[in-house]
């Protein structure tokens, strides 16, 4: 009977299934080897989280954290992605710090930040580090950059742009003049990076798997290794168990499967009622210029993302010293806006470390490509700098 059942379900009722399982997944707290609830152990031995949505608020929204008001140290929907300004890893602590550990693995540190004295026409600019090293110094070309875990609100559409429209876009040698030389995040596999703060990974499997290597320390079929990011300097995390048969992957490819059938269905944020004025305004400054309101979708139809999906220099202020896939140290991919108005609404920061209060403040951080952006926005009359504001804040 139950066969049965099964054979004759919808295609529509299968998907549902899907998306159930994935977020079944999604809210999973992982618990560490070995374990009676099979096909929930296997976290860390070092990890960062025990759950997906430990880090994304709100079934796949953005992180509450805000770097004014919030400790990095203890608060989970921010991490320390480690590495030199070529992208290289730390040898000792590999490609993000895993502040939590199991057993007898140590976690591996703790972020700190200070913030640098604020002077005429100069902010107060945080400076992070890590304190509490658990296995001995980092490599002095080491830096550490914090990520804020952004929301996953209609990813799946981000995905169905066409590599056309993307590319069509990038202009690297600033051919029109405008100062803004935006370009497409090619990877050294050849494909096209998209998701991520720097464009790093192509598609929204390879970003979860990432994230469940970097953030749980669990294995999948992309990302096999069981131990996560641990490397051979820290052997106690090299010798705990793992939550899978040799060979096999703590994370099951169905799970995997029905975590991204969620993910890929998260609705898009539903779009902003604007003011013609505040729209016209936000072309004439020039935000639209990398905040592209639209990108075309493969079949039809339209994503109203505020983003161009390219990498641009956003300036020394921005520039966290770290290369990551094929971004520079200064440059990041352009953040999609659309949704901005529930970020604010729950107390989220803004830019990829929370260091924005407001949308005002994430326009003083602009810089390099966005220099002139963030000019012709000061340079408004009160009454037209509000109504952009007011545009950007509904979005």
């Amino acid at each position: 009977m139950g066969a049965a059942i099964v054979l004759l379900a919808s295609p529509a009722s299968a998907r549902d299934l899907d998306v159930a399982i994935g977020k079944a997944v999604f809210d999973r707290l992982w618990v560490q080897a070995p374990a009676s609830t099979k096909s929930a152990d296997g976290l860390g031995p070092l990890f960062a989280a025990r759950a997906c949505a430990s880090c994304h608020a709100s079934s796949g929204g953005r992180t509450t954290f805000r770097l004014s008001r919030d400790d990095p140290a203890t608060h989970p929907g921010l991490v320390i992605r480690l590495g030199d300004a070529a992208g290289r890893p730390d040898p000792t602590y590999g490609a993000q710090l895993q502040p939590e550990g199991l057993g007898k693995a140590p976690g591996e540190g703790r972020a700190s930040v200070s913030f640098t004295a604020a002077t005429k026409g100069a902010k107060a600019r945080p400076m992070w580090s890590v304190t509490d090293w658990g296995y001995g110094a980092p490599e002095q070309r080491t830096r550490a950059s914090p990520r804020v875990a952004p929301s996953l609100a209609g990813v799946g559409l981000l995905a169905r742009v066409p590599e056309a429209a993307i590319l069509a876009r990038e202009d690297p040698g600033d051919r029109d003049g405008d100062g803004v030389s935006g370009r497409a995040a090619r990877l050294e596999n050849g494909e096209l990076g998209r998701f991520g703060w720097k464009a790093s990974e192509p598609t929204i499997e390879a970003q979860a798997a990432s994230a469940f290597l970097l953030d749980l320390g669990l294995s999948t079929t992309a990302r096999p290794d069981p131990a996560g990011d641990c490397t051979e300097a820290e052997p106690q995390c090299l010798d705990a168990p793992h939550g899978a048969e040799p060979g096999k992957p703590e994370v099951a490819p169905e799970l995997m499967a029905g975590l991204f059938a969620f993910v890929d269905r998260r609705p898009a944020p539903p779009s902003a009622s604007a003011s013609a004025k505040g729209e016209k305004l936000f072309a004439g400054v020039g935000c639209s210029a990398c905040h592209a309101p639209s990108l075309p979708l493969s079949g039809g139809g339209e994503a109203r993302a505020f983003t161009d999906l390219l990498l641009h220099d956003m300036g020394p202020d921005l520039d966290d010293g770290m290369g990551e896939g094929a971004a520079k140290s200064a440059e990041w991919r352009t953040a999609p806006l659309w949704g901005l108005s529930r970020a604010l609404a729950q107390g989220s920061g803004l830019m990829h470390d929370g260091r924005a209060d407001d949308v005002r403040g994430a326009i003083s951080w602009h810089g390099g490509e966005a220099v002139g952006a963030r000019k012709r926005f000061g340079a408004l009359s009160p009454a037209d700098g509000q109504a952009l504001l007011d545009y950007v804040n509904g979005l």
